[in-house]
């Protein structure tokens, strides 16, 4: 079976190419099945998006960021092989091709044992001088307003699906959170997640109904395993504005 970066490629590769046809709709339908109403599939494909963009990060950080991400990608996998394996059918069904625009990624993600070593550090600095390099506004704007056809970045694609049905000052408000870099996101994110938890604590501690408790419990738990993502960040916001 292909890697995920084998079967991203093909998946973006494909779509680009059926863009302006009357197959793309169908192709498109059967994307959302499968990747975006798939959590975990979702998240990963996210994952390879995140760690092929620039980012602008901190060197130290963009270590620690590239072993999370990487660590939790390999979760993913071997939690997700049938799906993937799904996944991988679906695509070739539509197009077969051997290229790779993940390289990098895959190489850290799959390849195992000491005789690899050096060729994981590569690939790794590879991935870290992406995410240290500063992205540019057209690239930001570019994220921001993506074509369907190309297939990347899940996150924003999930933030378009919500912009479309809103008013023109919540999509001003939508652009100024995709346009925050990292850093300044992972600021935000703490301390929004920090606010979201005491309101659903100081509920918790009003609430006498056990099936509230065990939900206000869930809740709580989600939110502190929420991503530090533009989308996640997006949705955290709507939460705490209905607590």
């Amino acid at each position: 079976m292909n890697t995920f970066g084998n079967i991203k490629t093909n998946i973006e590769n494909t779509a680009i190419g059926i863009a302006k046809k009357p197959s793309f709709k169908k192709f498109i339908k059967e994307f959302n099945t499968i990747v975006l109403e798939n959590k975990d599939l979702a998240e990963l494909y996210f994952i390879y998006d995140d760690l092929s963009s620039n980012k602008g990060l901190d060197i130290d950080l963009a270590n620690d960021y590239i072993n999370e991400s990487i660590e939790y990608s390999q979760i993913l996998i071997e939690n997700q092989t049938s799906d993937i394996r799904r996944l991988n059918n679906w695509i070739t069904s539509w197009n077969k091709t051997n290229k790779n625009n993940y390289s990098d990624i895959d190489n850290v993600i799959y390849t195992k044992g000491i005789k690899n070593l050096e060729s994981i550090l590569e690939s790794k600095k590879n991935i870290k001088n992406l995410l240290i390099k500063e992205p540019s506004r057209k690239e930001i704007s570019e994220n921001y307003n993506m074509p369907i056809s190309t297939m990347v970045k899940i996150a924003n694609e999930s933030l378009k699906k919500e912009i479309s049905t809103l008013p023109i000052s919540e999509q001003k408000e939508l652009e100024s959170i995709v346009s925050l870099s990292y850093d300044d996101l992972v600021v935000e994110m703490k301390n929004l997640k920090n606010d979201v938890v005491k309101k659903l604590k100081s509920s918790l501690n009003e609430s006498k109904e056990i099936d509230l408790k065990e939900s206000i419990n869930k809740t709580i738990n989600k939110v502190m395993d929420s991503k530090v993502s533009h989308y996640d960040y997006y949705k955290l916001k709507k939460l705490s504005l209905g607590l």
